[in-house]
């Protein structure tokens, strides 16, 4: 049997398995309903472990949802700034969990829990899920030779914080692989087989495109708007429904003036930010995905996780032709690959996939059904979350750290 607990950002099962006695934090600067940390969370939920969740929105204050489920929010953050600001009172907030792990999802997180750990000799599980020294070497200098030191800089700042951690668990392998003498394991974004199933795809339903995720100019706000200003006058019953995701004031702000300068397209409709857990039942009302991904930073190198959601759904995909993102394509969707700047080829390409109806159904639908067994969190990224945990309680604290016995 489950207990479903539903909060108004998340929802998880609570299985009734032996219980481990055990609690784990995980402690974020992300809103709740961060879908990563929420796999995670149900990962350990499944193996019998506690969860107590510190992150930013929703109203202030602490609620016990279930006797193994607990939430503690603070203020909403507004902007980058905010999020750094909150680092110490969320720290302190996981250290009065009176946790036995940690499960950090960001690097600003670890100088604290790296002090939380070596003082209490209990363990720290990194959850990194960003290629930090490409994204912060764009963001901070748009290119050249200090750039390139950025990346060495920061790639050190955060080898070193991770040395105290008990084990890695990164977005890919890719990832994975960088932390080398630490247990690491590698955990792709794949949906929660419960959530999403592919459901048939039918022609009027490629008339219907989506796009769900971050909005801002690394995702390639100005090419999404773009490319339904084009598509509005070249074909005005295609809908583009936006799902969009602001990590602060001034990208929401930025993606509605955006919408203004493109006079307003008619075709468009833009949604608030819905729970994960109803994100399969609205990309299942469309046919086609769109991922206008730039290619700056870490864009070449990551998939983003809107793509396997497509996929398993059964979305054929226009998306930005970068490295990582065409391997992935390529042997798990329907997808036109496109110049990531290039407007006018998003367009033309969700245009070209409604006019060959009846084939890219078909491809669609085989190639879904494919993804469904492959891309599953629950029965390939699960598991290894679990064994790392179950790895990182069981090494005593003089063999994983300096604290005096």
């Amino acid at each position: 049997m489950l207990d479903t607990v539903d909060s108004a950002y998340w929802r998880l099962e609570v299985p009734s398995v032996p219980r481990q006695g055990r609690t784990i934090c995980l402690p974020t600067v992300r809103p709740p309903g961060h879908q990563r940390v929420l796999r995670g969370a149900q990962a350990l939920l499944d193996a019998g472990y506690d969860v107590h969740f510190v992150w930013l929105g929703g109203e202030p204050g602490e609620t016990a949802y279930h006797e193994r489920v607990r939430e503690t929010r603070l203020r909403p953050a507004r902007c980058l700034r905010d999020r750094l600001r909150a680092v110490p009172r969320i720290a302190e907030l996981a250290r009065r969990a009176e946790a036995d792990l940690w499960v950090v999802h960001d690097l600003y997180l670890l100088p604290a829990a790296r002090r939380w750990t070596r003082r209490t000799g209990r363990p720290i599980v990194y959850d990194v899920h960003e290629y930090h020294p490409e994204y912060y070497s764009h963001r901070l200098f748009s290119s050249g030779v200090t750039q390139q030191v950025t990346q060495r800089l920061v790639w050190g700042i955060e080898r070193r914080l991770a040395a105290d951690c008990a084990g890695i668990n990164a977005v890919s392998a890719e990832l994975a692989a960088r932390f080398t003498g630490l247990p690491a394991v590698a955990t792709p974004n794949f949906p929660q087989s419960s959530d999403f199933t592919h459901r048939p795809l039918t022609p009027d339903l490629l008339r219907k495109v989506v796009y769900a995720g971050g909005v801002n100019a690394y995702y390639g706000m100005e090419t999404l708007v773009e490319t339904a200003r084009l598509l509005n006058r070249a074909a005005p019953d295609v809908e583009l429904t936006i799902v969009p995701v602001f990590t602060s004031d001034q990208e929401r702000h930025a993606f509605f003036a955006a919408i203004d300068r493109a006079g307003r397209p008619g075709n468009i409709t833009v949604l608030d930010r819905i729970p994960p857990h109803r994100v399969a039942e609205l990309l299942a009302g469309h046919g086609i995905g769109l991922s206008t991904l730039q290619d700056v930073g870490q864009a070449s190198l990551a998939v983003a996780s809107k793509l396997y959601e497509y996929a398993t759904v059964g979305l054929a995909v226009v998306a930005s032709d970068l490295p990582a993102t065409r391997r992935f394509l390529a042997g798990n969707a329907v997808a036109a690959l496109v110049p990531p700047r290039r407007a006018d080829r998003y367009a033309a390409a969700v245009l070209d996939l409604i006019g060959d109806a009846e084939r890219v159904c078909a491809e669609v639908d085989r190639a879904a059904v494919r993804a469904s067994g492959r891309l599953c969190w629950r029965t390939v990224c699960a598991p290894r979350i679990q064994a790392l945990v179950e790895q990182a309680l069981s090494v005593p604290a003089a063999a994983r750290t300096d604290v005096p016995a």
